[in-house]
């Protein structure tokens, strides 16, 4: 009886190492996902180098940032829309997009972008009201 009782608690302690090593590799997981995801806000990669390729786009009325960055990202002018809307919260242009239709070079930040499709940078867009 003794034995089956120590066969047990040793079992029960293995489970516990096991359910507390996964906790820890989920944990890792998740960390260096939310690093990277920051590095990305932070970072402003873009696209391409200098002198990039200019893109002509027109942000109908009624779009927020996700939806300027899901155009942006499909006309490859960013990498990631998650992380421009992110970027957009975070800047002084926050909810400050206008609708128009901008040029748009995909070597420029979105901090660039964002200052033209917001309204002010007006030499860099070719606004439509």
């Amino acid at each position: 009886m003794k034995t089956k009782n120590t066969a047990s608690a040793i079992l029960f302690t293995i489970l516990k190492i096991v359910i507390l090593v996964l906790i820890v590799l989920a944990l890792i997981a998740i960390g260096k996902k939310a690093y990277d995801f920051g590095y990305k806000v932070f970072a402003q990669e873009t696209v391409s180098d200098p002198p990039g390729k200019d893109v002509v786009v027109t942000i109908p009325d009624g779009m927020d940032a996700g939806d300027v960055g899901k155009l942006l990202e499909e006309k490859r002018l960013i990498l990631d829309a998650d992380v421009f809307r992110v970027q957009e919260f975070l800047s002084k242009y926050h909810n400050k997009i206008k609708p128009g239709t901008y040029t748009l070079n995909n070597s420029w930040s979105a901090d660039m972008m964002l200052e033209v499709i917001s309204g002010t940078d007006e030499t860099e867009s070719e606004s439509e009201t």
